[in-house]
């Protein structure tokens, strides 16, 4: 987490902005460092962490970042991308904002143990009153960006015209560019959810040995899943896995990738977003006050279990902000719309909004999935339970936002299609809940194809789907 505080003895800060290179791009290249010590030493400096969030796209910032030690590295629209340009002692960030008064456009993280002098608007005009030379070095540094972000957009217009005269001269090496593209993204997927399984094995262990949790680094896997799911299916296709294996860590992040994205569909601002995708991560932190006889349990739900959201408000109760509110969502997860849910018997808007929306998630993601006790449901078995008018546990507006954002058949639902043919759901499709994008698996004969290949049904008006089926009933289960 990053700390603010008074600025470090005077000498050391001299000492950072005085050499050659870091003075020339410098805010402060060309000024007497003993003519502006009554701005600087009421400015604050932020100690960083590796991977800490600095700045994040889309929030207001008035603020320039002096980096003083340690190094930045920015990224635009999502932490995952490669790094546009890295900062170095003696460059700023966030000047951009403080002129034209915008919200952020790029991820600022730090890429290893990092000092910021931060200066806000009233330091930084000071500055540039005093001294005009500080307007000029500020003109020449956001010059030096505009021209960075001109070799950008030049690298990726070439990049188009390349793909575009790929795709009519040589669609074949197109196709097995994509592939390796869609490979390389389903990687890096992967990577992502296993890290975020990690992590709530982690914060689980440091519940049980009394440690503090690490909650940024819970913030910023949940902003890396915001933005995976808004460039790309596959985390979703990772947590509707039908084939996979019921443990606490998986079932979160599960909760977490599907809440994110019904989260999207009521459209929750991006830090309401992470905030759902968080406590999804968190939901289940009071398993770790449950007796070990009780974590691998196999049968029902037993009285002692449901303890855990009340626990779980236990454990987070103590946050202070920006976390303080992860403690009442946790708490309300098992409340139920018609006050049927534990342990409080809430209802209605007695509820917060998140818990409902990770309430929901966590009953679908239970569902669609094999537990010791029973086999799985398929999608459209839940989902038209959910929307049955006598079911009340859930309100109306989730559970359309639900079907919305999940259609009758959801990702990885296997379905069998009119040509007798089994297919996969690999895309939902919004505007037509009946005719997703699915992978024809298994041909008319139940035999399995050699090379599935892809059918989008609301291109295909002779092919439709008649049923969904368990994944237990395809040939080779």
């Amino acid at each position: 987490m990053a700390t603010s505080k008074r600025l470090p003895p005077m000498p050391n800060v001299k000492e950072l902005l005085g050499t050659h290179e870091q003075q020339s791009t410098s805010l402060l290249r060309g000024v007497e460092f003993e003519h502006v010590v009554d701005v600087l030493e009421g400015c604050p400096v932020e100690d960083l962490k590796k991977d800490d969030i600095l700045i994040t796209p889309g929030q207001p910032r008035r603020f320039i970042y002096l980096l003083l030690t340690g190094r930045l590295s920015v990224h635009l629209n999502k932490l995952m991308t490669d790094p546009i340009v890295i900062l170095e002692p003696g460059e700023v960030a966030g000047e951009m904002s403080v002129v034209d008064h915008q919200p952020a456009s790029a991820y600022v993280l730090a890429q290893e143990d990092s000092r910021v002098l931060v200066l806000d608007e009233k330091a930084i005009w000071a500055l540039v009153d005093r001294f005009p030379i500080v307007a000029r070095n500020l003109l020449y540094i956001l010059s030096q960006h505009v021209r960075h972000g001109n070799v950008l957009i030049e690298a990726s217009l070439l990049e188009k015209v390349s793909e575009q005269e790929l795709q009519e001269f040589q669609p074949e090496e197109v196709n097995k560019a994509k592939g390796r593209v869609q490979a390389e993204v389903a990687a890096d997927m992967l990577n992502l959810y296993k890290t975020a399984t990690s992590y709530v094995l982690d914060s689980i262990s440091r519940v049980q040995e009394e440690k503090n949790l690490n909650l940024r680094r819970g913030e910023q896997l949940a902003r890396s899943m915001v933005d995976s799911i808004v460039d790309s299916s596959a985390l979703l296709m990772l947590a509707t896995d039908r084939v996979q294996e019921f443990t606490v860590s998986t079932h979160s992040v599960n909760v977490a990738i599907l809440s994110i994205r019904l989260a999207q569909t009521l459209n929750y601002n991006l830090e309401h977003q992470v905030k759902v995708g968080l406590a999804g991560l968190l939901h289940e932190i009071g398993v770790a006050w449950l007796p070990e006889r009780l974590l691998h349990a196999t049968g029902q739900v037993s009285s002692e279990v449901r303890q855990r959201p009340v626990y779980g408000a236990k454990i987070l109760g103590h946050l202070k902000p920006p976390f303080d509110w992860i403690a009442q969502i946790v708490g309300q997860i098992y409340e139920r719309e018609n006050g049927s849910g534990f342990p409080l018997g809430l209802a209605g808007t007695e509820i917060c909004d998140e818990a409902k929306v990770l309430g929901i998630m966590d009953v679908f993601e239970a569902c669609i999935h094999d537990r010791p006790y029973r086999n799985a449901l398929t999608g459209y078995q839940l989902l038209e339970e959910l929307t049955r008018d006598d079911t009340q546990s859930f309100s109306d507006r989730i559970v359309k936002a639900l079907l919305k954002s999940f259609s009758l058949y959801p990702y990885n639902e296997y379905v069998l299609l009119n040509t007798k043919e089994l297919a996969r759901v690999v895309e939902v499709n919004p505007a037509n809940s009946f005719r997703p994008l699915v992978q024809i698996l298994y041909d008319s004969n139940g035999v399995a194809l050699e090379e599935p290949r892809e059918t989008d049904l609301a291109q295909s008006s002779l092919l439709f789907i008649t049923q969904a089926i368990s994944y237990h009933e395809l040939p080779d289960s």
